[in-house]
C-alpha cells in the first residue's frame, strides 16, 4: 500500500491583524464599572483688569465622570484524551496547539467588538452579560447639532447623540447604527474626511490614525489631498494616496481594518483610547469530565476613552 503523501504542517491563512487593540493604550481596572474623568480648559478670551482692581474667584467648571462595564470574553476548548495520545499530523500537542488558535480567535472577537459594532454600554442582569460601550459610541465630535454634511445624521437622530459619551438604555429611532434616520447611506468622500478632522481640531483633538474598511481605503487611495505640498514619495507619504494624508491639521494614516463596521469610518487620536482589563488574558483549567482535558482562555476588559472630543466617526457611508 502507497503511503499517503501528508505534509506535517498545518496552513492557515485567516488574518490576526487586530489594528486597533494593538495600537491602544492598556491599562487596569478595579470594578466592573470602570469610571474615569475628563477636564479640559475655558474658551481663550480677551483678558484685561483695571488697575488696583479687587481679585474674584474664577468660576470653575467640574470635571466630567465617565465609565464603561467591563465585558468577559471567553473561548473554551476540550480535547479528548485519545486525540491527545495519538500522533497528529502538523502539532505535537493537540491542547497546546488548540489553545494558541482559540487564543488568537478571542483577540478577533474583541477587535470586532470594539469597532465592528455600534453599541452603547449595558449594565448586564441576572442571565445577561454585561457589555461594554463600542468605540463609536465615544465620539464627543459627533454630539447633537445642526445636520450638515460634517454630522452624520439627520437633524432628528442627532439631537439623540448628546448621550452617546457613556449613555446606557435605548436608542432612539435608527440612533446609534450604521444608517441615518431615513435609512440612507452615501459615499465616503473627502470632503467628509476634510468635515471630520476639522471638527476634532476645533474641539482640541489631534488624531493621528483613520480607520477603515478595505473598501473605504481603496477609496481614500484616491483622494486628491493638498496638491500644492511635496513629500517624499520614499516613505509612501504622497498625498492623499497611499498610507499617510497630509491635511490641514497635521499628517493622519490610514489603517484598514478587516473587523472594521462596514458603514463607518473612525477619526482616532490613538493615545487617547486605552483597554482597561479587570482581568488579563488567563488561561483556567476546567473540571474534568470523563475522558477528556478542558481549558478556558479568559479576560475581562472595557474601552476607556480618555478624551472623546479628539475623535470622530464618518457614519452612514456605503459599503
Amino acid at each position: 500500500m502507497i503511503r499517503e503523501d501528508l505534509a506535517d504542517v498545518i496552513y492557515n491563512i485567516a488574518p490576526t491583524e487586530t489594528p486597533f487593540m494593538s495600537n491602544a493604550g492598556t491599562g487596569s481596572a478595579s470594578q466592573t464599572n470602570h469610571e474615569w474623568q475628563t477636564d479640559g480648559l475655558a474658551n481663550a478670551a480677551a483678558n484685561k483688569q483695571i488697575e488696583g482692581d479687587d481679585a474674584a474667584n474664577l468660576a470653575t467648571v467640574a470635571t466630567t465622570r465617565l465609565g464603561n462595564y467591563e465585558q468577559i470574553s471567553t473561548k473554551v476548548i476540550g480535547v479528548s484524551g485519545t486525540d491527545q495520545a495519538v500522533t497528529n499530523a502538523g502539532r505535537g500537542d493537540e491542547l497546546a496547539y488548540q489553545m494558541a488558535k482559540a487564543g488568537k480567535e478571542l483577540k478577533r472577537d474583541m477587535e470586532f467588538t470594539l469597532v465592528g459594532q455600534d453599541k452603547f454600554k449595558k449594565a448586564g442582569a441576572a442571565g445577561t452579560a454585561r457589555e461594554l460601550g463600542t468605540l463609536s459610541s465615544w465620539y464627543g465630535g459627533n454630539i447633537a447639532g445642526t445636520a450638515t454634511a460634517a454630522n452624520n445624521y439627520s437633524a432628528a437622530a442627532n439631537t439623540t447623540w448628546a448621550n452617546a459619551a457613556g449613555a446606557s438604555g435605548a436608542l432612539t429611532g435608527d440612533g446609534l447604527t450604521e444608517k441615518n434616520a431615513n435609512g440612507t447611506t452615501r459615499a465616503f468622500t473627502e470632503d467628509l474626511l476634510k468635515a471630520g478632522l476639522k471638527k476634532c481640531f476645533e474641539l482640541g483633538g489631534s488624531p493621528d490614525c483613520v480607520m477603515m474598511t478595505a473598501s473605504h481605503k481603496q477609496t481614500a487611495s484616491g483622494f486628491n489631498g493638498i496638491a500644492t505640498n511635496t513629500n517624499n514619495i520614499a516613505d509612501k507619504r504622497v498625498i492623499g494616496a497611499v498610507d499617510v494624508y497630509v491635511s490641514d491639521f497635521g499628517e493622519v494614516t490610514f489603517v484598514p481594518n478587516r473587523h472594521q463596521q462596514e458603514n463607518r469610518v473612525d477619526i482616532l487620536e490613538m493615545d487617547k483610547w486605552e483597554l482597561s482589563y479587570l482581568r488579563p488574558f488567563q488561561t483556567k483549567e476546567l473540571a474534568k469530565t470523563g475522558d477528556s482535558e478542558k481549558r478556558m482562555i479568559l479576560t475581562e476588559y472595557t474601552l476607556t476613552a480618555r478624551s472623546p472630543n479628539a475623535n470622530y466617526g464618518i457614519f452612514a457611508l456605503t459599503a
